[in-house]
């Protein structure tokens, strides 16, 4: 099973660039671009939150024709720049809405491979993430209910201190320790997939893989400076494709953007062999 693993779309209510900023729009039509030429085309679409940039209905429309546009399933989660009301019509345009009972926002979705377990993680008035008890409780039942079925879980705020001050001050910050003991206690966890921080980035959470996709839209500089605030990086967008066999998931990071179309490898030892 072939899995895109896409974050942080952002996307704007409008189709015009914003004057003086970023242009998102064109960030994101190259990447879908991108993203619909992959051969083999991926099976699975994971969304990790903020798909709108300011929770507008009209920028969620739009979202979603892109998605459709991938003619394959999707799983989306919330960011904390996802209007909880708007976000929900949005799972409902994609039909990813969970197929089994599961609080606000958090989903359950089964395929053929694997199950996926999305959560909701934003906390109001704050760009920081949290997970409460009751979702918690959820989690630890739901897993508990299938242990025979490896399992993805999505959530968009990091539940891990990564060095980037300015990333961990809105890091999940509550919830994060009884999140990773209960992902250490269900074996079919096969890994923890994040957004939010904008860079690509992996550790072990619970003894198993968290794997932060960057966004689509614009980077984040990497500043490991004590006090350093930051800022937007003229970095590669990029996503993760997640290869899962049925015994091991690996997670490769291809760019939108390459530097030139691959050549074959009989070819360049031609080259070498007449020179």
């Amino acid at each position: 099973m072939l899995i895109a693993h896409i974050s942080d779309l952002h996307v704007p209510a409008t189709g015009e660039p914003v004057p003086g900023a970023m242009d998102v729009n064109a960030a994101l039509h190259k990447a879908f671009v991108a993203l619909q030429a992959l051969s083999p085309r991926p099976d699975l679409v994971i969304v990790s939150g903020d798909v709108a940039d300011a929770g507008r209905a009209r920028a969620y429309r739009r979202a979603a024709e892109m998605l459709k546009g991938m003619r394959r399933s999707v799983v989306a989660v919330p960011g904390n720049h996802d209007d909880p009301a708007e976000f929900a019509a949005f799972l409902r345009l994609i039909g990813g809405e969970s197929r089994l009972p599961a609080p606000d926002l958090c989903s359950v979705r089964d395929f053929t491979a694997l199950r996926v377990v999305g959560l909701a993680s934003n906390l109001p008035y704050t760009s920081a993430g949290g997970l409460d008890d009751a979702q918690l409780d959820w989690l630890d039942a739901t897993l508990a209910d299938a242990p025979a079925r490896p399992t993805l879980i999505a959530v968009h705020h990091p539940p891990f201190r990564c060095g980037v001050g300015f990333m961990d001050r809105i890091r999940l910050v509550e919830g994060a320790a009884r999140f990773e003991c209960i992902v250490a206690a269900h074996p079919q966890v096969l890994a923890v997939l994040c957004g939010h921080h904008h860079r690509a980035m992996e550790t072990l959470f619970g003894g198993r893989p968290c794997y932060v996709a960057p966004s689509l839209a614009y980077g984040v500089s990497l500043d490991m400076r004590p006090g350093g605030d930051g800022g937007f990086a003229p970095e590669p967008a990029a996503y993760r494709l997640l290869h899962y066999d049925g015994r091991r998931l690996v997670s490769h990071l291809a760019f939108v953007e390459g530097a030139g179309a691959a050549r074959p490898f009989r070819l360049a030892e031609v080259v070498g062999a007449r020179a």
